[in-house]
């Protein structure tokens, strides 16, 4: 490393700070931090986020530190970036990371833009800090005992997180906002250090309760009143529990305690690994009793660090072995045969049992005419299977790949991202004959037993409506040790071993009802399309909830993104397939990964302790919110500030008038209906949420309003349902404020 001069002494100023931990954070110039990562080689890249990516830096002794490079934006945050410093350089702790140094660079470079070449501020923003070659906890959580971290271990993590929790908390007023596995670094003797301070927000000590405003932090980590912007030292306990479920089982369960016992239990003594933790019981109960604590849904139910540490301590100190009489017999060892079927997480789904209709009050719906809506004999749709290959063609996994070129980035023309940086299926156009005919879904880790995946395949086969997307075949191929990748942007990833699975569908031509909506189309919609978008969507999620009799599907992720548009803008339903293939219950625990979008799922759903057995109201509520937004012309920013402001702005004809300046009363009395159907779909309580079929009920009643005889003129409301629209007092009140597209 040729370094010369001050920065020779900077290097050797940095080399005593990293192994003196009394050493106050100091400045560090840019070139220092460009030559020990060598120049930030992609070599050098150890983690990477939304936020800012880290690379490892050698000094000339042989040292290691992290530096963690801010994305290098024009307009890059000071106050974030000194919020950072400033919180990790007071946080000193044990079981905190410690800040070597930092570093506040700014030059001007000469850049290419709008197709001249300007000069630019380009602004640098570095923070160094302890290296830990371990990595961080979440490489470390598996759902295999023998394998990773034993008992010991995961215990002494679990309690150096809380003691520096309770060092935030108790001493400092500290509130960290993104307490998870990938903020927890493990050093060489696996004693856990907890970093990233850049959402932490600071409280007096009366002041319990923050409110931000937003609800930023992890989802899945995040305490429900956190999507809220509400936040206080409990939030941090909540991600905590989440956490300690993890770190226990491999993964998160939020039954009752016993259950999750015998359901370990049995797992061990598969895997031959019941010994790892048959001294250790009671600590394992306690533990897991602790974790059900801290995702409380009422807040002061939840303990403090301090207390927790305190529990911890206690047990240390008391025998609970199975050799001194106090395990009881559940946890006795002994055969247990097992059938796990496909399922990789404590939570077994049971085989597709009966589900009754969702049930409705009115008794109007007895009149409700669906046919032509689930029959699967709709003789204005065209045969779809016309001109395409066979199941048989479609069945062959090297068909697939000549008619997707390889499976090439080319052709992709779609992911599924619900589950964050893991995609779980990605969609390629396939070309048969020079025309564009199916869209060929290439699921990625989800592992369905061959079995369960014809099963579930075939019934996907066998729906037929209008408003779904058409799948036409499916493929299961174990020929192959592995499979390859590509994403945009991203070099191809090896998946490892497992099957490759295929479902192909009709191919959409007009894309998503997002990219439409978001004027992608060659223009934008009317009211009147708008309307059909809205019935037909509603028509589709009436057909999986309640036109299959006891087979009744269950979205889980219904977004204008999973409604496609066919040649003539008929909205089509698709993704729920991943939920029929892992399974609603796995579906609702894998859900709490999500890393990205989550404003269309309800509060209810996003609480695992809040989750009934019937999750229909959950597409309900995405409806609704999907529903709003074609009707108001808005794009969902926040969940609840969204909902306030349709209440506020669009409640009144004259309002609506506003938006919709050449719609006839009677088409105008239709936007407030949808309106008011969408304010009902996204009520608070499950219960209170309309059926998909009362919703087609109001529709159509709408669609088809009374003669208004001339004698009588036509009067603007502002009631709540709009069906009868001329009945009422005039109300004229100002314009509600406009906000988002035309």
């Amino acid at each position: 490393m040729d370094i010369y001069g001050s920065e020779k002494a900077e290097l050797e100023a940095l080399e005593r700070a990293v192994v003196d931990a009394t050493a106050d954070p100091m400045p560090l110039t840019f070139s220092l931090l460009k030559h020990i990562t060598e120049d930030f080689s992609k070599k050098n890249l150890i983690g990477e986020g939304g936020f800012a990516s880290v690379y490892l830096g050698t000094l000339p002794n042989g040292s290691r530190v992290a530096v963690k490079k801010l994305s290098q934006h024009h307009t890059i945050d000071e106050k974030g970036f000194h919020h950072e410093v400033d919180i990790t350089i007071k946080v000193a702790h044990k079981n905190i990371v410690r800040l070597i140094g930092y570093c506040s660079h700014t030059h001007e470079e000469r850049v290419l833009y709008n197709g001249q070449y300007i000069w630019a501020e380009v602004r640098q923003r570095l923070i160094c800090l302890e290296y830990f070659p371990n990595g961080t906890l979440d490489g470390y959580i598996t759902y295999k005992f023998h394998e990773g971290l034993d008992w010991n271990h995961r215990y002494q993590i679990l309690k150096g997180i809380c003691e520096a929790l309770s060092h935030l908390h108790d001493e400092l007023h500290i509130i960290h906002r993104d307490i998870k596995p990938g903020n927890i670094l493990l050093d060489d003797d696996f004693v856990p250090k907890l970093y990233d301070f850049g959402l932490s927000m600071l409280s007096n000590e009366d002041e319990e309760n923050l409110y931000s405003g937003d609800g930023v932090g992890t989802f899945g980590y995040l305490a429900p009143e956190a999507f809220n912007g509400h936040f206080s030292f409990k939030s941090d306990i909540y991600s905590l529990g989440v956490m300690i479920s993890e770190l226990l089982i491999g993964g998160r369960s939020y039954q009752d305690v016993e259950k999750v016992l015998e359901d370990l239990r049995e797992r061990l003594v598969k895997d031959e690994a019941f010994p790892l933790l048959e001294e250790n019981f009671q600590q394992v109960r306690t533990c897991l009793e602790i974790g059900n604590n801290c995702i409380e849904l009422d807040v002061d139910k939840r303990p403090t660090a301090f207390e927790i540490i305190q529990l911890l301590d206690k047990m240390e100190y008391t025998n609970y072995s199975v050799s001194s009489g106090h395990a009881p017999p559940l946890w006795q060892s002994g055969d247990v045969k097992l059938d796990y079927s496909d399922m990789d997480t404590i939570e077994q789904e049971p085989e597709p049992e009966s589900t009754s209709d969702f049930p409705t009050n009115d008794q109007e719906l007895a009149d409700l005419n669906t046919n032509g809506e689930t029959s699967t004999e709709e003789h204005d749709k065209p045969d779809l299977l016309s001109g395409l290959p066979t199941s048989e063609d479609l069945a062959k996994l090297k068909f697939l790949e000549k008619i997707t070129d390889g499976f090439s980035l080319e052709n992709l023309v779609g992911d599924d991202g619900m589950f964050g940086d893991f995609r779980k299926a990605f969609v390629y156009k396939g070309t048969i004959s020079g025309r564009t005919m199916i869209a060929v879904k290439r699921l990625i880790g989800v592992g369905t037993k061959a079995t369960k995946f014809e099963r579930e395949a075939k019934n996907l086969m066998s729906l037929d409506h209008k408003n779904i997307v058409k799948l036409l075949g499916y493929c299961h191929d174990e020929s192959r040790e592995h499979k390859l990748v590509q994403f945009k942007g991203t070099p191809p990833q090896d998946r490892g071993k497992e099957p490759e699975q295929l479902l192909c569908y009709e191919y959409m031509h007009n894309g998503s009802l997002h990219e439409y909506l978001a004027g992608k189309g060659y223009q934008e919609p009317d009211w009147p399309m708008r309307y059909e978008l809205i019935k037909g969507t509603c028509e589709g999620l009436h057909y999986l909830h309640e036109g299959l009799g006891d087979c009744r599907i269950v979205h889980l992720n219904l977004t204008p993104s999973n409604v496609l548009l066919d040649k003539n803008y008929v909205p089509h339903i698709t993704g729920f397939d991943i939920s029929r293939l892992i399974g609603q219950n796995r579906t609702n625990s894998v859900l709490f990964e999500l890393k990205g979008q989550i404003r269309y799922l309800p509060r209810d759903f996003l609480n695992p302790m809040g989750t009934d057995t019937d999750l229909a109201p959950v597409d309900i509520y995405s409806l609704g919110l999907m529903i709003l937004e074609i009707a108001t012309r808005q794009e969902i920013d926040e969940q609840e500030t969204f909902i306030k402001s349709v209440r506020d702005n669009w409640r009144e004809e004259a309002q609506i008038a506003s938006l919709y300046t050449s719609l006839e009363p009677d088409k105008l009395c239709q936007v407030k209906l949808c309106i008011d159907i969408g304010l009902d779909c996204v009520k608070s309580k499950p219960e209170n949420r309309p059926t998909a079929g009362a919703i087609i009920h109001r529709l159509d009643k709408g669609s088809r309003p009374e003669p208004v005889p001339d004698s009588i003129p036509l009067v603007h409301t502002n009631l709540t349902h709009a069906d009868d629209c001329t009945q009422g007092k005039q109300k004229r009140t100002g314009l509600g404020k406009l906000f988002g597209r035309k």
